[in-house]
């Protein structure tokens, strides 16, 4: 593969993987908890969903349900309903959550990495986003398959260092905005955002 080639790629995957999206945004709020295993669990959730999108590329899986109207607004409808689920959580979410009296509750963190890997594999842009650039920096000549998982492999390290990034600047971020009120209304924020990524994602349409 061309160096200049795979140069653009790198720029072009990162501004891609730095955009905010729901499971950043989950990623950005849970750092703010005293815990890091909270975000960390969610990153790894998000790493393992998109090695297996990255899988489903190679194997031309992804390809299918995009092709497939069926298949395609069914998995739009559960990711926009996943979705709105977790905005309305995040509303009802109480202020007091990240008290020092709860600090010593036994943290969900299945649950936490469950949710992020449901929250990016429910969501079909993902998997156009795989088929639809990816393809585009394929060289000729070469095994296909072989460079999307290779070009895959390095998206999937990109979004490993953007989350770390969002968790650290959560982290940084969480001594101003510990006091009950506070807490309310980024919970508020935050489950507004993801209500709305829900509703946009059923308007969603393949280009």
């Amino acid at each position: 593969m061309d160096l200049t080639v795979l140069s653009v790629f790198v720029v072009a995957a990162l501004v891609v993987a730095a955009a905010p999206g729901p499971t950043v945004l989950q990623i950005f709020s849970h750092s703010m908890n005293p815990d890091p295993l909270r975000p960390a669990s969610l990153i790894a959730g998000s790493i393992f969903a998109n090695a297996v999108m990255v899988l489903a590329t190679v194997l031309g899986v992804s390809a299918v349900i995009v092709a497939s109207q069926s298949a395609f607004n069914v998995l739009r409808w559960l990711g926009s309903a996943y979705l709105l689920y977790l905005g309305v959580h995040y509303w009802r979410m109480r202020a007091g959550a990240l008290d020092a009296s709860s600090r010593s509750v036994a943290k969900p963190y299945r649950l936490l990495f469950l949710q992020a890997a449901l929250t990016s594999l429910t969501n079909p842009k993902g998997l156009v986003f795989y088929i639809a650039f990816l393809p585009q920096f394929v060289s000729p000549g070469v095994d296909a398959h072989m460079q999307l998982a290779f070009l895959g492999a390095i998206y999937v390290g990109l979004c490993l260092i953007v989350d770390t990034g969002y968790a650290l600047a959560g982290r940084a971020f969480s001594g101003l905005v510990m006091t009950a009120g506070a807490v309310r209304l980024k919970n508020r924020i935050v489950g507004t955002v993801l209500i709305g990524a829900g509703l946009s994602l059923l308007r969603y349409e393949r280009a």
